[in-house]
């Protein structure tokens, strides 16, 4: 008897607890439901990254495509050139062909960077009206995606940081439409991004950003590989820099106050010596000029001192710049003809023409009577017309155009005698019986310099090297995508044949070679050959 009723106080206080726990559940639940109900969900915002664009809004004032390429041969000496390249960073790609320089492949499409650690940012949110509903603060970190709960309904989401940490003051507590600040440093590096979306009850909804830089970036190169490295260089300028630029936070379009001035900025380099100078970036608030300047002051390479100014430089907001100085041989005078100081290169970033910074350099292959050169994606084994372009002199296309063309068969037997044995531009430096003409690295060392034949000298001419006409090895492409293997090893340089039809210079031998490896052959329609222009 005492056992049943020990049992039964069990069974009577296992119901309580039963129900106990239905209660709860059911009160959980119903919580769940009413907040469901009120329309409060998640809105998980996921930080891209940051990106430079073409498209900034400019008010008051049209502001153009920023994809726009502005070029200038300025001369240096009465044997160099210089020549200078302002190029947008996201500056579309016309033909997708490899640029043969130290500096690879050239983008075609915007640059997205991560967003750096420890980026200071703010994230707002407005209803549709543009009324404040709320903002946070955020100091970002690897895998940060911050959380915002709103009702249901739509949104204008706001996002704000700067490059340099330090963001404007911004009351963010008012109508969206409201909210202009003024900046007065462009090092600031404001990044915006704005997305109207409709935030779903009862799901998670996620924010993608991608930060847009609005300030505008320039980065200068200075390359005088073909003439020997820098000694010195004065301080670098780019004009104008406005002292204020306004923003609007409802568009992130920029405008520029009547009590804005122009003034310069400061280009910094990392390096003051070498064959190429890389500036510091800069920001500025150039207010979509386009009589932008760069001017330094002084440059020393060797024995010349000069200063440099490019003018009527495109300088939009809001785009990231790549200026380039390239020093180039305006033409090298052996053989009775004056030849290009670099191999032929094609830039598909603005259809243009030009030679290779140094002759150590490749250039493109191009196929005998074709104006666009060879791709190397592994689509352009034989040349075709809607890849390869018309027919044509692709020499006779650089800037400006007609000054330079193919070299003919004969001018190149030219070239091969006048540097022969008892040519008149053989100065027998070191063996009266051995030819003008010197295989050898372009350095004469083993370092990553190229291989080629030098022609007007036997020897390698050391330090005086830019001042002779080097043919490197790039080999070619025979009929075939993938590197054959006279690429490094072989020189073949198309030609003009003198009895129509095209022909090929074939230079051949081992580093420390005397230059009697060379020839004249028949060129082959389905290979791609290096060309070096002579001029007109």
């Amino acid at each position: 008897m005492k056992r049943y009723f020990i049992e039964k106080d069990i069974r009577s206080i296992f119901r309580i607890v039963f129900v106990m726990f239905l209660a709860t559940f059911f009160s959980c639940s119903k919580d769940k439901d009413t907040s469901t109900e009120s329309g409060k969900t998640v809105v998980k915002i996921n930080m891209g990254g940051t990106n430079f664009g073409t498209d900034v809004v400019k008010k008051g004032n049209t502001q153009q495509s920023g994809r726009q390429t502005a070029h200038l041969i300025i001369p240096l000496t009465d044997k160099f050139d210089i020549v200078a390249t302002l190029r947008p960073e996201n500056a579309a790609s016309t033909n997708g062909s490899i640029i043969s320089r130290k500096e690879g492949i050239l983008a075609a499409t915007p640059v997205l960077t991560p967003l750096p650690i420890g980026t200071k940012y703010s994230i707002a949110a407005y209803n549709n009206a543009g009324a404040y509903v709320t903002h946070q603060n955020y100091t970002y970190s690897a895998g940060q995606v911050p959380e915002l709960s709103l009702a249901a309904g739509d949104y204008q989401f706001i996002v704000v940081a700067s490059g340099n940490n330090t963001l404007p003051t911004i009351n963010f507590n008012q109508a969206l439409s409201n909210i202009n600040f003024d900046v007065q440093n462009a090092d600031m590096d404001f990044m915006y991004f704005k997305q109207t979306m409709t935030v779903q009850s009862g799901q998670t909804n996620e924010l993608n950003v991608v930060l847009k830089h609005l300030f505008t970036q320039v980065i200068m190169t200075l390359n005088t590989e073909a003439i020997g490295a820098v000694g010195s260089i004065g301080q670098a300028t780019i004009t104008p820099n406005y002292s204020v630029v306004s923003v609007s936070l409802s568009d992130g379009s920029l405008s520029y106050p009547p009590t804005s001035t122009a003034s310069s900025k400061n280009l910094v380099f990392a390096n003051s010596t070498g064959e190429v100078l890389v500036s510091n970036p800069v920001f500025i608030f150039p207010n979509g000029t386009s009589t932008g300047s760069i001017t330094i002051a002084n440059l020393q390479i060797g024995d010349i001192t000069k200063p440099l100014t490019l003018s009527n430089l495109p300088l939009l907001d809001g785009v990231k710049y790549n200026l380039e100085f390239v020093i180039q041989a305006a033409g090298i005078n052996i053989g009775n003809e004056i030849w290009s100081g670099g191999n032929l290169v094609y830039d598909p970033e603005d259809n243009r023409y030009g030679f290779t910074a140094s002759d150590n350099d490749y250039g493109n292959y191009w196929f005998a009577g074709y104006t666009l050169p060879k791709l190397l994606d592994g689509t352009n084994q034989g040349p075709i017309t809607a890849i390869n372009g018309v027919a044509g002199d692709p020499c006779a296309l650089v800037a400006p155009a007609g000054t330079w063309r193919l070299p003919t068969e004969a001018e190149a037997t030219q070239l091969i005698d006048r540097t022969g044995p008892n040519g008149s531009d053989n100065p027998h430096n070191i063996n009266a019986y051995d030819p003008a003409r010197y295989v050898d690295t372009f350095d004469g060392g083993t370092s990553a310099t190229n291989l080629g034949m030098f022609f007007g000298i036997q020897g390698n001419p050391g330090a005086t090297r830019h001042d002779y006409l080097f043919c490197v090895y790039a080999g070619a492409y025979h009929n075939e995508n993938t590197p054959g293997p006279t690429i490094g090893h072989e020189g073949n340089y198309l030609l003009s044949g003198t009895s129509g039809g095209y022909r090929e210079l074939h230079l051949t031998g081992a580093a420390g070679d005397v230059g009697y490896g060379i020839n004249i052959g028949q060129a082959d329609a389905n290979t791609a050959y290096q060309i070096r222009c002579v001029k007109q």
